[in-house]
């Protein structure tokens, strides 16, 4: 049995212009002690699929389908069971920690809240608790900055109280949703190798939300691709990345620069992504394929898993090449 299952998976949401459905009937596993990146521009579903699994939807926002932790059904459970796996089971790193942190409060109170409402410790024992999870992401002296404000902390500062909150229960799966953005170079690359670290320390599975492929390249055991709610790849890191098969993977590597060869020009994915309220016919990244069939403008590819451990939703079986990449 797997950590995580999601099964047929759909997120709608009501809007004054209709349903706009986010996710769409999207199924994956989540193994114990793995590092899973979700990848895809920006409104793919890859959030919402997470926020759907912990309860945290919108209000106009309903989830069909099955998201099970360690057996147990997360869809429509009580809000007080849930809360029992929230912040404990499973916790999470939102994408911007001066929104996630509340700025009128220190940062002892809200690492302490953590620990006295979800392990039963006391004020003493949380804040010792607390400056010693603070050490452990390399927050340069602890026990001066639990006694501050978030706006006192830089952003790279932030982000390390954030994982240090997540991780201060010791949860099974940390969900980092955008963890390095807004964050420079240096910055990134210090997170990357924290959550490494952390994850082999604490022995946590890590799933990596991001549009960012040089970040799952270093990190990610696995990879699963997004477009339009849908999963339209997967697969190991490896895999995607020397070989993909799905025309929008390709098209995502080739839009990263490449340091190791700075002779290929940048060939980003022309166009945008479709609006979720007016999705395209058939494949809904035909509009922007360069590989379309006449099959992908009336009907959509299903996800078909193969014997080597990866998936693909897509008609055309060629390979994936273009021409005149060098500068």
């Amino acid at each position: 049995m797997s950590l995580l299952e999601f099964k047929n998976l759909s997120v709608n949401f009501t809007t004054f212009s209709g349903t706009v459905k986010a996710v769409d009937n999207v199924s994956f596993n989540i193994e114990k002690g793995e590092t899973v990146a979700i990848v895809g521009e920006s409104g793919s579903g890859k959030s919402q699929t997470m926020l759907a699994a912990l309860g945290l939807l919108a209000e106009n926002g309903k989830a069909e389908g099955s998201v099970k932790f360690a057996g147990r059904e997360l869809i429509n459970l009580e809000i007080s069971e849930l809360n029992k796996i929230r912040g404990n089971k499973i916790s999470m790193v939102f994408q911007d920690p001066m929104t996630s942190l509340n700025p009128f409060i220190r940062i002892s109170e809200q690492m302490i809240e953590v620990l006295t409402l979800h392990k039963g410790m006391s004020n003493a024992e949380a804040k010792k608790e607390a400056i010693r999870m603070l050490d452990a992401v390399h927050l340069p002296d602890a026990k001066q900055v639990i006694n501050r404000f978030p706006h006192e902390l830089s952003g790279g500062m932030r982000q390390r109280v954030m994982i240090a909150i997540a991780l201060s229960c010791k949860p099974e799966i940390l969900i980092a949703d955008e963890p390095t953005t807004a964050l420079d170079v240096t910055v990134q690359a210090q997170m990357l190798d924290l959550f490494k670290g952390l994850t082999k320390d604490f022995g946590t599975s890590l799933i990596l939300i991001t549009h960012d492929l040089g970040v799952v390249a270093g990190i990610a055991d696995r990879m699963l691709v997004m477009y339009a709610g849908r999963i339209v790849e997967q697969g190991n890191v490896e895999q995607i990345f020397y070989t993909p098969r799905h025309p929008y993977s390709f098209g995502l590597l080739h839009s990263t620069p490449h340091v190791d060869n700075p002779k290929l020009r940048l060939d980003p994915i022309r166009g945008l992504p479709p609006s979720l309220e007016n999705l395209p016919s058939g494949c809904a990244f035909h509009p922007r394929c360069d590989f379309k069939l006449e099959r992908c403008l009336k009907e959509a590819p299903k996800l078909v898993h193969t014997a080597d451990g990866r998936a693909n939703a897509c008609f055309y079986k060629g390979e994936l090449k273009r021409e005149g990449r060098e500068k």
